[in-house]
């Protein structure tokens, strides 16, 4: 067998250049973990730097990691007083420190691959194991090491924890931090989730039919591409409808020109201009639109890692969550089929480190009537496993007189009408709900003064049936 890629020099000037030097260790810390060393003996003295780092701000030489490493019982599984010593010998140790680092950080990466693969070979040996499961593991580990370059496992301890939270929250304060939030545009929604959706949030937008759930998808899209305090790159898994119809959708969110003028190319003085000026916006921005009906999720969930990979997405919507098919087969139940498909986009948002926001329907028992968390359609997981589920709620069709009552949005132009987003769960911040206004013509939601007028739909009446 060969040996595993290692570079024992690099190794051994990394210990040595931090015994020596100061600030060494924050110098190699941000490229390497105890976990890349190749020696165990070499993890062991890292590590034990490191937890002495956590505990004091002083100066780590030979004589105090020594003592440190005595008192803990552990001197002799870091190769003893002779070894420790030996690190220092070399008089160029400290000059080129960040490379050393960077060298073992690709042994270690090397060894990873290699790992990886043997284990993936012996899977596609084994006739029993699911081999879309291994390739799904497989696009997930290796995913994992290109985007963070780290194969060191996390340290977990509170101190850490604290630390890295305090310094986040300073660096914020000092502005030496961009804010990582996806923001919505709708003011009041980006209170509720304390300036936009955060890194791997999983939220949920439901309704029932024909209230608008894909126009409210196409409107936060709208609105997150033309941010630009913080530049977002979107990809839109768009499962129920083909990529013209999204982009039609998105002419008419932009230029305020009546969708089916678009789709019939029929249109009145000086829309035409307006529509190309939208067109010539949105050529420019990161939009990236999957089209494919009934997908499979091991199939989402491979490109959405390539979208990660190779345009660095930021967030994720899917419309929607009930034509993903998890390849369960027709026997499983459709509450376990929806259960087994959010608990995967749920891992897939940890995973990517991106929020991802999911359309959802709402069952009929909700129908003409505020929708609850219980009405999340075919499945308790979906409630269980979100972060944010907001509900659309308003009624389907006004009379001309209730038509007189529409609010107008910021610009001062018509919407069809008030809308209700209800915000039913926030694992980290308030529930509530707000208003948006709903513009059929161009099938886009619009920001409206929250004392615009709601109709509120009224309950169907009860049919009778006569018992057989």
């Amino acid at each position: 067998m060969k040996t595993q890629p290692h570079n024992d020099e690099a190794e051994k000037a990394i210990l040595g250049a931090i015994l020596m030097k100061e600030d060494a260790f924050d110098t190699v810390s941000s490229i390497i973990g105890a976990n890349d060393f190749y020696h165990p003996i070499n993890g062991e003295i890292f590590r034990a730097i490191a937890k002495m780092k956590e505990i004091s701000s002083d100066t780590v030489d030979i004589i105090t990691l020594t003592e440190f490493l005595r008192k803990n019982g552990t001197l002799e599984k870091a190769g003893g007083l002779a070894y420790i010593a030996s690190l220092t010998e070399s008089v160029n140790v400290t000059a080129n420190t960040a490379e050393y680092a960077r060298m073992v950080k690709e042994m270690s990466l090397r060894r990873s691959v290699l790992s990886m693969s043997s284990a993936l070979s012996e899977k596609a040996f084994d006739a029993t194991e699911d081999i879309y499961k291994t390739l799904d593991e497989g696009q997930a580990n290796m995913l994992q090491l290109s985007l963070s370059g780290s194969t060191a496992e996390e340290e977990y301890s509170i101190g850490n924890a604290v630390s890295s939270v305090i310094d986040r929250i300073m660096k914020k304060m000092d502005g030496q931090l961009d804010d990582d939030s996806v923001r919505s545009g709708f003011d009041i929604l980006d209170k509720y989730t304390n300036g936009g959706f955060k890194p791997q949030d999983y939220i949920v937008v439901a309704a029932r039919p024909s209230i608008g759930k894909t126009a409210f998808g196409v409107s936060m899209i709208r609105n997150m591409l033309r941010d630009t305090e913080r530049e977002q790159r979107v990809a839109f898994f768009s499962l129920e409808m083909p990529a013209s119809q999204i982009t039609e959708r998105l002419l008419a969110n932009l230029s305020h020109v009546n969708l089916r003028n678009i789709a019939q190319a029929t249109f009145a003085p000086d829309e035409f201009t307006r529509v190309l000026n939208a067109a010539d916006t949105l050529y420019s921005k990161e939009l990236y639109i999957v089209d494919v009906p009934n997908i499979k999720l091991n199939d989402l969930r491979a490109k959405a890692r390539l979208l990660k990979r190779e345009h660095d997405i930021t967030v994720i919507m899917i419309d929607y969550i009930g034509l993903i098919d998890p390849e369960l087969g027709a026997q499983v139940p459709r509450h376990e089929v929806i259960a087994t498909v959010s608990r995967s986009l749920k891992s897939l948002a940890r995973e990517l480190k991106i929020p991802i926001i999911v359309l959802c329907q709402v069952s009929r028992d909700s129908e003409e009537k505020a929708p609850i968390l219980s009405n999340l359609r075919d499945s308790g997981s979906i409630e269980q496993d979100a972060d944010v589920v907001m509900f659309l709620h308003r009624k389907r069709i006004l009379s001309e007189e209730e038509k007189q009552r529409n609010a107008k949005d910021s610009e001062g132009r018509a919407t069809l009408q008030v809308t209700k987003v209800i915000v039913a769960k926030q694992r980290n911040g308030e529930t509530g709900e707000f208003k948006v206004g709903y513009n059929a013509q161009t099938t886009s939601f619009e920001q409206v003064v929250q004392t615009a007028d709601f109709i509120e739909p009224q309950a169907p009446e009860k049919r009778g049936y006569e018992k057989k």
